[in-house]
Formats: structure tokens, sequence, C-alpha cells
């Protein structure tokens, strides 16, 4: 569940540290107020993308960070494990944007990226948001739905491995069956383009090697007059630098007797006698043999030339990637020289793959199908306590072809009023019944997934009076087993918290700022008393209110 949670810098937040607590926290204030600002300050911590628009101030970085209790949810050290993050407890997540708009994340001080975020986010935190309607027209809610009640995971994740071994048998066989389709023809031009580059005999290093022969063979009337004169320097002429070093032996040699720094320069100067000797020899060796060689030059130039068209010819930067590319048409010709029975092989792989494949989403879609039943019962049981006593539940099931998530199209349909048949969502259901339909839903899926904490933006939209009243209770119900955070304009609802928040504005600094507070004892009921008759009478109301906190004691 998360503990605290700190913001800075963020949107109309200057500076916000927030302590959580279990069971229902409350969060009311006026529109605009910036409840919806929490929330968004939360969804960055679950991966949410973010720019520089989003600061409080265009010249200072923003810094979210959540403190998570996770000890009691032991199955996600697997997921932290599979992302490679350290499983402690509390879990720390940080996002931080600077003004350039660059974000940066991280889980317990690792550095993460964002799909790594939001798959360890979705796993702690649950945001349902009033767009969220939405998505419950689209094609993966139902199954969603049908795989988190049934607890498909272990299913599905038995299928998702078979249907991706699918994949790639089939993607296998195709790059067979092309490659026998384009015959002799693409089979002679591959054997071209290899024995072309087999015939060059490339080695790695002879570019190199050639290209500094090369320079040498071209300037070599230069190349023997400089040998000339430096073996004339250091060692054939009179005044050569082994005759120089020659005497400056012998003093050091005499002066090596009386003191020991003459010593060590005598031995320096023996060193260095001994190298410059070596180095003479070498570079008379070097004069005597070095000459202008006409045919070698030709030959090297013209093994260069070849070099240099094949690596242009074949797009090649260097020896090492063109040897490569050589190798690479070797392993197609093998794979065209037995294509035939390649493909044969291929074609029973596939059929194996996608026997095996379909065997579980068989067993995937059997434990859908089982589902059915109960989850339209406890919706319905849900629904009738909120009010929608003729509200009716129907699957429309229809098999397809292997996807990612099996050969189900499953869609929910739905009907609030009597003699009306159910249908889709968006055809038929108004603004408050899709509210209540979902939260029949999230209080479904409470009892089946073990996730720490929920947040339900406003999911109370389109009721009020007694369907308030139940919906409270249902809330209440809920947060028994997860930490539960409901942003609400609904007195009903806001007397049901144990935790009540006030989000209001400030306006007393130079810029409107975004607060919150904790609401306690007579503040509280203020507050709710206005939300049921607003700033001038909420009054008289005040009385009414205790009463009703009595009888929801938070």
């Amino acid at each position: 569940m998360l503990r605290h949670l700190e913001v800075q810098n963020y949107a109309l937040i200057d500076q916000l540290d927030l302590q959580l607590a279990e069971g229902l926290t409350v969060i009311t204030g006026e529109t605009g107020a910036g409840k919806s600002i929490l929330l968004g300050a939360i969804s960055l911590l679950l991966g949410q993308r973010a720019d520089s628009k989003s600061l409080y101030d265009d010249q200072k970085k923003c810094v979210i960070e959540g403190s998570f209790s996770i000890a009691s949810y032991p199955h996600l050290k697997e997921i932290f494990q599979l992302e490679d993050i350290d499983f402690e407890d509390p879990c720390l997540i940080r996002r931080e944007i600077n003004p350039q708009g660059k974000s940066r994340s991280f889980i317990n001080d690792t550095p993460v990226t964002l799909e790594s975020m939001k798959r360890i986010g979705q796993e702690l935190v649950d945001i349902h948001s009033q767009q969220d309607n939405g998505w419950m027209g689209h094609p993966d809610f139902a199954l969603e739905l049908v795989d988190d009640f049934a607890q498909n995971q272990v299913i599905k994740l038995s299928y998702e491995k078979a249907f991706k071994a699918f994949q790639l048998a089939q993607h296998h066989q195709e790059q067979l069956a092309q490659k026998s389709k384009l015959g002799n023809q693409a089979l002679d031009f591959l054997q071209f383009q290899w024995e072309e580059l087999d015939k060059a005999q490339l080695e790695i290093g002879e570019y190199e090697l050639l290209s500094e022969q090369l320079q040498k063979l071209q300037n070599s009337e230069q190349i023997l007059e400089k040998l000339a004169q430096l073996a004339n320097y250091l060692s054939v002429s009179e005044s050569s630098a082994m005759e120089q070093i020659g005497q400056a032996r012998q003093l050091s040699q005499s002066l090596s007797k009386w003191g020991q720094s003459f010593d060590q320069w005598n031995q320096r100067i023996q060193s260095l006698w001994i190298e410059l000797k070596d180095l003479s020899a070498e570079v008379e060796s070097e004069a005597e043999s070095f000459q202008s060689d006409p045919l070698e030059l030709e030959k090297c130039q013209k093994r260069l030339d070849l070099l240099n068209r094949l690596l242009q010819k074949y797009q090649s930067k260097d020896m090492t990637s063109l040897i490569a590319l050589r190798d690479q048409f070797s392993a197609e010709l093998a794979q065209y020289e037995n294509v035939d029975q390649a493909l044969e092989e291929a074609n029973k792989a596939l059929i194996e793959a996608e026997g095996k494949a379909l065997e579980n989403a068989l067993e995937l879609h059997q434990s859908r199908v089982n589902s059915l039943d109960a989850i339209e019962k406890t919706l319905l049981q849900s629904l009738h306590q909120l009010g929608m006593p003729n509200a009716q539940l129907a699957w429309d099931i229809q098999p397809t072809k292997l996807t990612k998530t099996g050969q189900d199209k499953i869609q929910l349909l739905f009907s609030a009023n009597k003699g009306l048949a159910p249908k889709p969502f968006k055809q038929i259901a108004s603004g408050g019944e899709l509210s209540r339909l979902m939260l029949s839903i999230k209080h479904l899926l409470a009892q089946k997934r073990a996730l720490p904490t929920l947040i339900l933006d406003e999911i109370d939209t389109g009721v009020s009076g007694e369907i308030a009243i139940k919906m409270g209770q249902m809330l209440t119900q809920m947060s028994q087993k997860h930490q539960l955070i409901a942003i609400t304009h609904l007195p009903q609802i806001a007397l049901t918290g144990q935790t009540h928040w006030f989000v209001y504005k400030n306006h007393e600094g130079e810029k409107t700022v975004s607060s919150i507070k904790t609401l306690v004892g007579e503040e509280r009921i203020d507050e709710i008393a206005k939300m049921i008759g607003g700033q001038t009478g909420y009054v008289d109301l005040k009385e009414n209110v205790r009463k009703l906190m009595k009888n929801n004691p938070s």
C-alpha cells in the first residue's frame, strides 16, 4: 500500500508531503481545486509520460516520490526479479522531470525505464479515472475482467509462451517458403556473390598492411634517401651519434670510480650506447635491403583496388564486416541446398507449435466460460443493491483466430431497463449507470486481486441519494482488504471515509497553489455540511451531519 507521497513542483503543487493510512481515504474539494492534479502526480509514479509543461516553476525540476509497503504481497517478488530490481520493503519509487522535459525514474534507487515502472506500478496501484468508463467498450475489457476473476494468470502465461513459440515457428516457415518460392534465380545470384568474395581470399588486417606497403613503394626514392641520411647521422660519419656517444662512454667510465652519481651516469650512458648500436644496425640493414620494385607496386595497387571495389559494392565499412557477409552468404547457400528438407521440417514444427497453442487456448477458453455465470450473478447482486433492480447482463462470445490473448472475443452486454435487451455499453448506458456498473466490477475484482492500492476518481458520477449511500457501503467493504482512495463530490461517500482530505486553492502568495489538509472533528463536519447545503446554508445542517457520522463511524 502507498504509505507516503511527496510532491515537489508539479502543476499547481509547490510542495506536498502526505502520510497515507489503511482503509478508505476520501478526497473532497471544489471543482478545479486540484484533486485531479494529485491523481496525475501518482500516475507519474506509475509510468505515465510527462513533460516540462507540468512544472509549477519551469526553472526547477519536479520530484515525485512514493513509499509503498509491499511486505504483505510476496507474489510481487517474482515481478521485481524479472525487472532486475531489488525487492525491498518499503519500496521507494521516484520520478524526476527537469525543466527541459527530460525524465528519470528510479525504483529502490535503481534507474529504470518507463516500461519497467509501468510493469511494477500496475501491480501496486489501480487508478480508475472518469475517462476509464470508455474502456468498458474496448475489446480487451471483458477479457481482462474474466481473466482477473478466474485468476487465469498461470494459464495465460502458459498460453502466451505457446503462442510465442507458434509465432516463431510460423515466421521461420514463411521465410523458408519464400526462399523455396524464389527458386534458382535467387540461388544463382547468391552463389555468384559468395564465389566472388570467397575467390578474393579475404583476410583480416590485410587492407591496412597493403595500404602501408603501397605508401612505401610509391615513395621508395625518398625513403632510400632518408635512410642513407639517417644511417650517416647515426654511425657512418666521423661526427655520427655513435662516435659522439662512444667518447661520452669513455669519459663516464673514467668518472664512475669517483662517486655513486657518476657511476649511475655511466650505467645510463652504457644503456644509450647499447640501444643506439642496435638502432644503427637496424637502419643500416634496412638501407641496404630496401629497394624500389615496380612489379610489386603494381601488384599491391591491383590488390587494393579489388578490396576497395568489394567494400564499396557490398557497402561494408571494413574487412571484418566483408568477411562476415561472405560467411553469411555461405550459411544461406547451405540453407538453400537443403531448403526442401528444411521446409518440410518447418511445416511439421509449425503444426506441432500450433497444436500446442490451440491446446492452451482451449484450456484458457474453458476457464473463462466456466467463470461467466458467477461473474454475471455477482455483478447483478451489486447492481440491484445500487438501485438497478431491472439490470440485465449477457455475454457475447465469438471464436477468433489465435491471438496474443487467446481464441476468444468476449463482450459484456448490459441493460438497465426492463424490456430492453442487453447491448454494448456505448449504445445504451448513461453516465450514472456506467458508474454503478464500474463500481460493481471494481468491487467484484477487489475480492480476487491482491492489489495493494485502489484509487477511484469520482466513480459516483451521476448518482445521489440512497444509491450514494449504498456506494459508500460498498466502498467501505472494499477498503477492508485494500487501501482505497476515493475522490468524490457526494457527502454520502465522504461520510464513509476513515481519513478525509480536503483539497483547496491557496491564493495568498504570488502564484496560486493547490494545497491539501486532513479534516477532523468540526472541520470535517463543516466540509460535509457544505457539500450538502453550500457555503450559506451549511450551518443548520451540521447537527444532521453529526448524526450521520455516528451512524457511519470512520
